[in-house]
C-alpha cells in the first residue's frame, strides 16, 4: 500500500463532509465504497464496481473543486453499476459512453464541483441509457460517422474496471448499498427528475426478452373470458349460478407490427428481425403475422407465418418515412383481428391519443419513449 500523506486524506475527508450536506446519498455510497490507494493504469480515480482505486500522486495537481466532481463522478460508476453491465463490450466505448452520460447527470446539480475539461460532455446523448450511447457510439465508430468531440477529441479516458468472477454475492450487498443511498436521494427531496429515473432503472427487477415475451404471449394465449352461457359447475349444487370461463382459440395469434421508418438505424432494425426470428423459434402452436409500417401499412410485404407449416425466412426492409401508428390500428380493425395480441417493435417515436382495442405490447429501443406510451398498453425497454 502506497504512504499516503496527512494533506491528501484532508482533501478528500472534506469533499465527504461537503457529500453529507449537498448531496447525501453520495455520502452514503462513500462513506461504504472500500477505497484502496495504489499507483492506477490509467486515471487517478478507478473503479470495479465494488472498490474505488485512487493514485494521489496523479491527484495532486487536481484541484478541490474538480477532485470533488472526479470523485461524485467515480460514484456514479458505481451507483449505475457500469463495470457489472460492461459484460463483453468494447472498454474503450464502454467507458466513453458511461461518462458521457454520468457527465449530463452530473450538469443538473448544483454544488458538485467543476467539470474537469478531459470529460466527455454531449448533449445529444441526453436522457439515453448507457446502452443506448454505446450502440450509437459504435455504430458511428464502424460506419465512420463518428464526429470530433470539441472538448477533448479523441476521448480514451479509462476509468472503469470490468467486474469479473461470480458477482452475485457482491451484486447482493451494491443492491442493498444502493436502495440504502436511493432512500437518502428521496429524502433529501430537490434530486433532478432524470438522475431518479436512471436509478429506478438500475434498481428494477431485470428479465430477459425472451422470458419477458414467452410470459406475454402465455398469458394472452390463456386469457379467459367469463359468460354465464359457460356456468362455474364447482358451485352449482349449493344453488350457486357463477360465470365460467371460455376460451375460443386453439392457437396463439399473434401479430407483430414492425416499425421500418427512417427514424430506425439498421443496427436496430436487424435487431427488430432477431426479435422476431427468436418468437418464431419458441414453439408455440402460433400464427403469427408481421406487418411492416411506417406512414402507413405496407399491405404487399405482411408475412403470415404458422407452426404448422415450413417457415419462411424473414427478410423484410427498411423504409424511408415518418411513423404513424393509427394506420396500423385501422388496418388491423378492418381485418377482424382483434382477438389477437400485438407486439409494436418500434423506437417509440410516433404520436399516439387514444388506447389500442387490440392487446398491446410496445417493445421500443429508446427509454425515453416509454413513460409516454405506458398509458397505451404494456411497455418494454430492451437493451439493443
Amino acid at each position: 500500500m502506497a504512504t499516503i500523506s496527512s494533506e491528501f486524506l484532508l482533501r478528500l475527508e472534506k469533499i465527504r463532509i461537503a457529500f453529507l450536506f449537498d448531496h447525501p446519498f453520495l455520502s452514503v455510497l462513500a462513506l461504504s465504497i472500500k477505497m484502496e490507494f495504489r499507483k492506477n493504469p490509467h486515471e487517478a480515480f478507478e473503479t470495479n464496481g465494488t472498490h474505488i482505486f485512487v493514485d494521489s500522486l496523479l491527484c495532486e495537481h487536481i484541484p478541490d473543486n474538480e477532485l470533488k466532481y472526479i470523485y461524485a463522478h467515480t460514484l456514479l460508476h458505481i451507483l449505475l453499476k457500469h463495470p457489472f453491465r460492461m459484460h463483453k463490450r468494447d472498454k474503450a466505448f464502454w467507458n466513453r459512453s458511461s461518462d458521457i452520460v454520468i457527465n449530463l447527470l452530473l450538469s443538473d446539480f448544483e454544488r458538485i464541483g467543476e467539470r474537469p475539461k478531459h470529460e466527455v460532455m454531449l448533449e445529444k446523448f441526453r436522457d439515453k441509457s448507457v446502452e443506448e450511447v454505446y450502440n450509437i457510439l459504435y455504430e458511428e465508430s464502424s460506419e465512420g460517422e463518428g464526429e470530433e468531440d470539441d472538448e477533448n477529441p479523441n476521448e480514451e479516458k479509462l476509468d472503469l474496471i470490468e467486474s469479473e468472477g461470480d458477482t452475485n454475492a457482491v451484486m447482493e450487498e451494491m443492491d442493498a448499498l444502493i436502495v440504502q443511498a436511493m432512500g437518502a436521494a428521496l429524502k433529501q427531496g430537490n434530486i433532478p427528475a432524470s438522475f431518479l429515473e436512471m436509478i429506478q432503472e438500475v434498481i428494477r427487477p431485470k428479465i430477459d426478452l425472451e422470458t419477458l415475451l414467452h410470459s406475454y404471449m402465455s398469458e394472452s394465449f390463456f386469457d379467459k373470458e367469463s359468460s354465464f352461457a359457460h356456468p362455474n359447475r364447482r358451485f352449482i349444487h349449493q344453488g350457486l349460478y357463477l360465470p365460467g370461463y371460455k376460451h375460443e382459440r386453439s392457437r396463439l395469434k399473434l401479430i407483430i407490427a414492425l416499425d421500418r421508418s427512417m427514424s430506425i438505424s439498421n443496427n436496430t432494425f436487424s435487431k427488430f428481425l432477431g426479435i422476431i426470428d427468436g418468437v418464431l423459434r419458441m414453439g408455440a402452436d402460433f400464427e403469427v403475422t408481421v406487418i411492416p409500417f411506417d406512414e402507413h401499412v405496407d399491405t404487399k410485404k405482411i408475412v403470415r407465418y404458422n407452426s404448422q407449416d415450413i417457415r419462411q425466412a424473414i427478410a423484410f426492409e427498411k423504409g424511408n418515412g415518418g411513423t404513424l401508428i393509427e394506420p396500423l390500428f385501422e388496418y388491423i380493425k378492418t381485418q377482424g383481428e382483434m382477438d389477437s395480441t400485438l407486439i409494436v417493435l418500434s423506437d417509440g417515436l410516433f404520436r399516439i391519443e387514444k388506447t389500442p382495442e387490440i392487446n398491446t405490447l410496445f417493445l421500443v429501443s429508446q427509454k425515453k419513449n416509454m413513460q409516454r406510451l405506458e398509458r397505451f398498453g404494456d411497455v418494454f425497454y430492451f437493451d439493443l
